[in-house]
Parts: structure tokens; sequence; C-alpha cells
């Protein structure tokens, strides 16, 4: 077995600590579990996840290689696709233990049945481990099969005891001929089977983990807030009596959300790697590693079909098939044209325009051009202003281009163009409905619609100042709907058509 351990150059042990803070180490060597131990997140998963974006027909060959085992599927992942293994989310207990061995003279080995190919360079960036011990595309060295590789490399090194710090079932074997055990955010049931391990010191270490809480941040509940789109339809209507469908709305509201958090879910596992450059997204679940990443595919599996069912069997046919067609661009946009400059603004506006028109299905009442019209054109503005903070943090980063993203630095100056014209061709159409002869006998004081033009582009120009100075937030919808001077517009606005379509004239 000793073709599965290297030396790491360059990382000698140091051999004095005067810290008063550093516990005892009573072993020979410390041995270190990478994934969900040393990473909080999992290698191989993300490696997959990778392969089904870049190489997906190479998941058809791993099929028809099943039976060479799981040290050979890894090598030939590894082999294929090169995940960004320099923003790894590292357990920074776990490092701190690291160190605390390190300083006291005692060697650290990182052991994992991750393959060489990712181990290695991990050990080497991190100069925190004195040598690896690997798959090699033959062995997978997991459970039995690591801690015989643990027992050769002592055996050669002259190390009468060992540490193991891991953090799964598969580690039970390697703590039970520890002598030392560190186990790493356990849960329940594994800290009370570690306990029961005798002969063994049992340390437990790191936070433990709060899967319901992680799942709940990947949901992004607050961003419900968008889909409360599906109830302007019903408010806009001129019709009193269409308020006994308040139910309807209410359930394509709930239907809509389920399923923008399964997109929600599948975006965060397929911009992980974009998400750790990002200072605020790298603390999602799953970029951050508090999630498990083969939680993702049944989130989003199941949300998807909680979502589309409730539609189909709670509300009209019509209303389910905008709601599959929404699902159908959303998973385009996550997929392929979040990439694309431009294109990415404009089905972004659709997406947030569709959500009107599906309110509008939801309760059988017909959208007018004119809202859909402006709808179109508020939400590029938007759009295009969520681009814009994008890269005005890139400039002040010093960073050229987004992982992920097909815009730049110096798009900036075009996006401040398209992004505030926009924003006033909306302003416009509302103008034109409010001067449309037709449109003014539907109001009892048309004349109260002409006060929402001024009040729309102050908003408009607001906005835009706020995002040239570089303090609006990344997502302006959810800016729209939270920031005070936002709220009052609205009210305000709202004020208005309610004093334009009252009934006494004044």
């Amino acid at each position: 077995m000793s073709s599965h351990v290297d030396a790491i150059p360059g990382t000698v042990a140091s051999t004095a600590s005067d810290s008063p803070d550093v516990r005892p180490i009573t072993t020979d060597a410390l041995f270190v579990d990478l994934d969900g131990t040393f990473v909080s997140t999992d290698v191989f998963a993300e490696s997959l996840l990778l392969t089904a974006q870049q190489k997906p027909c190479l998941l058809l060959k791993l099929v028809s290689q099943l039976t060479r085992g799981p040290a050979a599927w890894k090598r030939t992942i590894a082999e294929s696709v090169a995940p960004d293994l320099h923003r790894l989310p590292l357990n920074d207990d776990v490092v701190t233990l690291i160190e605390e061995h390190r300083a006291a003279g005692c060697p650290v080995i990182l052991a994992t049945a991750s393959d060489r190919i990712w181990a290695d360079p991990i050990a080497m960036e991190s100069h925190l481990f004195d040598a690896v011990l690997a798959s090699d595309g033959k062995t997978n060295l997991k459970g039995q099969q690591k801690l015989a590789a643990i027992r050769e490399y002592c055996n050669e090194h002259g190390h009468g005891s060992f540490s193991y710090a891991g953090d799964s079932t598969s580690d039970l074997p390697i703590w039970q001929a520890a002598d030392v055990a560190y186990v790493v955010s356990p849960t329940p049931s594994l800290a009370s089977r570690v306990r029961r391990l005798e002969n063994v010191e049992v340390h437990l270490t790191g936070p433990s983990r709060n899967t319901v809480r992680a799942i709940v941040k990947t949901l992004r509940p607050w961003q419900w807030l968008k889909n409360s789109l599906l109830f302007v339809p019903l408010l806009v209507a001129h019709d009193l009596t269409l308020l006994s469908r308040i139910p309807d709305v209410l359930m394509a509201f709930v239907a809509m959300s389920v399923c923008a958090s399964g997109v929600y879910v599948l975006n965060d596992l397929l911009d992980i790697s974009a998400d750790r450059c990002h200072p605020t997204k790298r603390h999602r679940p799953f970029s951050a590693g508090t999630l498990p990443l083969a939680l993702g595919p049944a989130l989003f599996v199941g949300l998807l079909s909680c979502g589309i069912g409730l539609a189909v069997l709670m509300l009209r046919p019509a209303f389910a098939g905008v709601l599959v067609l929404y699902m159908v661009l959303s998973l385009i946009y996550a997929t392929q044209l979040k990439k694309a400059a431009i294109a990415d603004v404009i089905l972004l506006a659709g997406l947030y325009t569709l959500r009107i028109f599906a309110g509008g299905i939801a309760v059988d009442v017909v959208v007018s051009d004119w809202l859909l019209t402006l709808a179109v054109f508020l939400f590029t503005s938007l759009a295009f202003a969520k681009r814009h903070a994008e890269l005005i943090r890139l400039k002040n980063e010093g960073r050229f281009r987004a992982r992920g993203r097909g815009y730049v630095v110096s798009d900036l100056d075009l996006i401040r163009n398209l992004g505030p014209t926009s924003g006033y061709i909306a302003v416009l159409v509302f103008s034109l409905y409010a001067a449309d002869p037709h449109i003014q006998t539907q109001y009892t004081n048309p004349w109260a619609l002409w006060l929402v033009c001024p009040l729309a582009l102050f908003w408009i120009s607001r906005v835009w100042l706020v995002a040239t100075r570089g303090l609006l937030n990344e997502d302006p919808v959810v800016f729209a709907l939270t920031d005070r001077t936002s709220v009052s517009i609205s009210l305000l606005a709202g004020g208005l058509f309610c004093l334009a379509a009252w009934p006494l004239s004044l």
C-alpha cells in the first residue's frame, strides 16, 4: 500500500510552541480526512456536478464502468474535469487542530478517499500536511482500506500511536484503532456511536450541522416577495367581484414560490465555484459546505414536483401550463443564458413579466397589453441595474470579469445608458396609457393618473443614482420591495390609483 503515500515537499512540522491554549498532544501522528473534515464540502460530489455541466456524456461512461468500483470512477472524473480546488471552504476548527499538532512537532497526514489528483494540490496549497494518503484509481481509501494504509504508514515511520479526525460512519473502524478520535460536526447518532468506542479518547469538534436551517436558507423564502407580482392583475382589474378569487391567487403564489425555490437550489448547485468568489454568495449553504451536495438534486426535483403538482391539482390548467413555461425559461437561464450578455437581462425581464401574466391566468383576468409592455421595460431597467451593481463591485475589487457572467467592467458605460433608458420608456408607456381616451373612461378621476408619472420618474432616477454611487443591492427587485423611499412612492402611487378610480368625481 505504499503507493498511496506521498510526502509533501516544503512542509516540515515545527517543533515548539509557547501558546498556553494549545491542547496537549498525546499521539505520534495526526491523520485528517478531507471531505467533510478538512474541507466542509465533498470534492467528488462537486466534480460530479462539474462533469454534468461540462461533459455529461462522461456520466454515461461511468454507468458502464460500475463494476470497476468507486476508485476507478474517481480517477476517470479527476482526469476529465478540473474543479476549483483553490477556494474550497476550509473547516476552521480542523485547521486549528492541525496547527496545534504541527506546533507540537507532530506530523500531520491527509488521509482521504478522494483521488490523489485532487488531494495532492489541496495538501500542497494548504502547507499544513507532511504527507498524503489517497485513492489511486485502484484502491478506494475508505474505511478498512484507509485504516490499513494508516497502519502501514505508521509502521514505516515508527509511529506507535495516532490520532484521526473524520466525520462519517465509514471512519468508525479508524477511530476504533486510533488512540485519539476527533469527530468533526457529528450528528447525534454518530457522536453516540463514537462515544461507545473502547480505549479511545474522543473529542467532538466543529459546529453541529443544522440541516433544516441550511435548507431553508437555500430555498430563499425572502425572494418569494417577487411573486407578489401575481397579485397585480387582480389589483388593477377594476372589478371588486374578483376579490372572491383571492384564494386562487394565493394558491398560485405558493405554487410559483415552491418552483422558484427549486430553481434557486439548481442555481446554487451550478454556481458553486462562482459563488465562492463573491463576498456574500460564498455563504450560501452549498458553497459554504453547510448543506451536503447530495441533497441538492433531491430538493430540486421534489420542489418542482410539488409546485407543478399543486398547480395541476388546485388551479386552472392554463396556469399550470404557464408555470411549466416559467420553469423551462428559468432552467434555460440558469444553465445557459446567464452567461450571455444582454440576452440574460431580456430573459430576466421576461420572467418577471411572465409572473404578472400568470397572475391574470390564475384569476381568469385578461392582462392588458399596456401592463405587459410597461412591465417589460421596467424590469429590463431593473435587470440592468442588477448587472450594474455586480460590475461596480468587481471594479472596486480590482477585477475585470465576474465568473459565470457575460459582462466585463468596461461594459458599465453601456449599461448606464441602457438601464435608465429602459426605465424612462416604462414611464412613457404609462403616460400613453393615462392619455388613452378609452382608458380614461375606466376612471372617475383620470387626471390622478398623471401624478403617478413624476413619482415614477423620480423613482427610476433615484434607483440609477443609487446604482451609480455603488450603493444598490445586487437584487434591485428586493431593493424596491424593502427600500423605505421605494415603498413610500409605491404607497403614494397606489393612493393615486385609488383616487383615480374613486366613484365620486372631484
